[in-house]
């Protein structure tokens, strides 16, 4: 490909149009390609959105067929959890669901009955429970948010403690989805006997 300078017209700058002839000419090349690319980026950005939209529709679809086959009312909005392989097993494709949670004010409650539940076990020669399970409920440096992954693996623990059914019961209460969002995932093989392997979408792997 040949790129070919323009020194017709005007070209429009910070400080309005100016005359095309008045710039070098990679500084016109420079100007040029970026408008260029951004036109091509926005264009196939739209492209893929279109096509996503697409995608999740005929999802949404294959569940409706799947629960009218066997005459299950579909109550969810969005498409679930599925996998659909093809009959040659050589072409397969996954939708997932991942839930993003956040904690409420009873979080409060449950570091408070937290503290009082260690102050009855750890008394002075296991800080480092203590130090654990308090850990729990330190926001994360970066995010300032507390860690919901790191909330139900206290409540999987089991104490020999009367309130400690409270603690978990405050904590699971203090944990709520605050949104959900759907990915599809695509991948093929050359045969039942090969690995799988993904279908790059991503723009920067292609």
């Amino acid at each position: 490909m040949t790129l070919e300078i323009n020194r017709e017209g005007t070209v429009m700058t910070c400080g309005g149009p100016w005359p095309r002839d008045r710039f070098a000419p990679t500084v016109l090349l420079e100007n040029d390609i970026a408008i260029d690319l951004v036109a091509d980026a926005k264009a196939l950005s739209e492209l893929i959105a279109e096509q996503k939209r697409l995608m999740f529709a005929k999802a949404e679809a294959f569940e409706v067929a799947v629960m009218a086959a066997y005459n299950a009312n579909k109550k969810r909005k969005t498409p679930g959890r599925f996998t659909a392989c093809s009959l040659d097993e050589r072409f397969k494709v996954e939708l997932s669901v991942s839930d993003f949670r956040r904690v409420n004010a009873d979080i409060m409650a449950a570091q408070a009955l937290m503290s009082e539940v260690l102050d009855d076990l750890t008394e002075g020669s296991n800080d480092d429970v203590r130090l654990l399970l308090t850990d729990a409920f330190v926001p994360d440096a970066r995010t300032g948010r507390i860690n919901t992954d790191r909330l139900q693996k206290v409540r999987r623990l089991r104490l020999s403690h009367p309130r400690w059914p409270d603690v978990c019961e405050a904590i699971a209460n203090s944990i709520k989805v605050a949104s959900s969002r759907s990915y599809l995932r695509f991948y093929e093989r050359e045969s039942d006997d090969h690995d799988w392997v993904p279908v790059v979408l991503q723009f920067s792997a292609l």
